[in-house]
């Protein structure tokens, strides 16, 4: 019968909680930089912990590569670009924040780099589950909309889970998008992995690297193939995600040893897309549940539209499979 427990451990200055199984399996929330999927450990067979997430190891690397690389953050309330860091709600224009240095846009919300607030912790012999919160409270003209964002966090040890959900605590209608920005790995370099993706349109971009609103289909790694030395920063949009419900879009990320099962609830309002980008390291591969492509806040494709009190939960996970 396991046993499950969370412990805080720092990573410089910067609170970093840990769900840990009784054999050492365990798995990392920064919750003092975006409430990121920071780690996920599991024992080996010389019983050695093997990393299936890239993160921060040293207090200094978050600030130093957290702006560009986002790594397990949730990205909140649009993931990816803003076109030129302004969108117009019911006629009215907003100007955001231009947060990176390579592009003119807003990049993915602003809550990746905050500090949540650790909420709850229960276990069982099965799994245990961590709650993290946080409160945008609106006070910004970019975006005057407040909201809560929660956290569920669920870890059996081989597998985790991710309830993620945003309350409208204001006055007026939210627009809402969100994603997340875990990378896997799986010990090596990613271009001998098998990728397997499900079939999907690709969306389209500008010379700014903005979505255009064409698509053509994607069927690169639709039955699996190696990723080789192939660069991706792209995002996938499932077909006939309106028609559906209840149903998991799975990916699937396969070395001569282990298999990964990365899944997420699609549907109405769900997260119907997959932004995937390949580092330069090529050592981790990011796989980015999005409930819409980049750019959603001007576009208005698969934008959620809250209204006040009312709440939206998307949910995605991974599971990790031993081969042989």
């Amino acid at each position: 019968m396991a046993k499950f427990k969370i412990i805080s451990r720092p990573i410089g200055t910067v609170e970093c909680y840990v769900l840990q199984r009784d054999d050492g399996a365990e798995f990392e929330i920064l919750s003092g930089y975006g409430a990121g999927l920071n780690a996920w450990r599991i024992p080996d067979r010389s019983g050695n912990l093997a990393d299936l997430l890239f993160g921060y190891r040293e207090g200094d690397d978050i600030f130093k590569i957290g702006p560009d690389t986002n790594a397990g953050c949730r990205l909140a309330p649009f993931p990816g670009r803003v076109a030129y860091a302004k969108f117009n709600w019911n006629n009215k224009d907003y100007q955001l924040v231009n947060n990176v240095s390579w592009a003119p846009h807003a990049l993915h919300g602003f809550l990746q780099n905050k500090e949540w607030k650790f909420v709850s912790f229960e276990s069982d012999s099965e799994k245990c589950t961590a709650t993290f919160s946080i409160d945008w409270p609106g006070a910004f003209t970019g975006f005057p909309f407040p909201f809560r964002a929660v956290n569920k966090i669920t870890f059996t040890g081989e597998s985790y889970t991710v309830e993620s959900s945003v309350t409208n605590i204001g006055t007026s209608d939210l627009p809402y998008s969100e994603g997340w920005h875990p990378y896997y790995t799986l010990g090596e370099k990613i271009n001998n992995l098998t990728m397997t993706l499900p079939e999907t349109d690709l969306a389209l971009l500008d010379k700014a690297d903005i979505p255009t609103g064409e698509f053509k289909p994607d069927t690169r790694f639709v039955g699996g193939r190696q990723i080789n030395d192939e660069f991706i920063n792209d995002c996938f949009v499932l077909k006939n995600e309106n028609n559906f419900e209840n149903i998991l879009a799975i990916a699937k990320l396969q070395s001569g040893s282990q298999k990964l099962l990365i899944w997420q609830k699609a549907g109405l309002e769900q997260y119907n897309a997959i932004q995937i980008y390949t580092p330069p390291d090529r050592m981790s591969i990011a796989i980015e549940p999005m409930t819409a492509e980049p750019d959603t806040l001007n576009h208005h494709r698969g934008l959620i539209v809250i209204k006040p009190g009312e709440s939206r939960t998307f949910t995605f996970g991974a599971t990790v499979e031993k081969i042989g």
